[in-house]
Parts: structure tokens; C-alpha cells; sequence
């Protein structure tokens, strides 16, 4: 039997993704525009990166993509900032 090994480079940048939305939604109904590039430069990582992220936190239900606006659940986007912060 094999165990995958889990991804934690990439944990870390979800985490990273996820504090960044967090912070750009605020209590208001105002869009607001942040490109993947923008949050790839914020967190210090790559677009792949970020792409990759993103992925993940929508498979997950933390995010819907759709039309080039995000939508987010805020529980669950934190969940995934705090589980990221656990591992270092």
C-alpha cells in the first residue's frame, strides 16, 4: 500500500491564497478586482501557483469561480488559512 505523500508547499500557499482573499473582502457589497497575478505577487509565489491554489479551494467548497468573479466561504476559506498555519 502507498501513502501520498501530502503537498505541503502547496498547503502553505492555499493558506497564503486564502488569508489574501480574506483580506480584499471586507463588509461591503464593493467589487473589487484582484487578478491572479495580483494575489501570486501578495503571497510571493508563482501564477501557477496561485492557479493551482485557487483549484483547490474551489474543489474544496471555499470558492466558486465563475465569470471572472470569486465567491467565497468565508468558514471554510479560514479553515484553510488556520489548517496552513498548523503545519508551519
Amino acid at each position: 500500500m502507498t501513502f501520498l505523500e501530502p503537498n505541503y508547499s502547496l498547503v502553505h500557499a492555499k493558506g497564503m491564497v486564502a488569508k489574501v482573499l480574506l483580506e480584499h473582502t471586507g463588509n461591503t457589497t464593493e467589487r473589487r478586482q484582484l487578478a491572479q497575478r495580483d494575489i501570486a505577487t501578495l503571497t510571493g509565489t508563482d501564477w501557477e501557483t496561485v492557479h493551482k491554489s485557487l483549484k483547490s479551494l474551489q474543489d474544496e467548497g471555499a470558492i466558486r469561480i465563475e465569470r471572472h468573479r470569486i465567491f467565497i466561504n468565508k468558514d471554510l476559506l479560514r479553515q484553510a488559512e488556520l489548517f496552513a498555519q498548523s503545519i508551519g
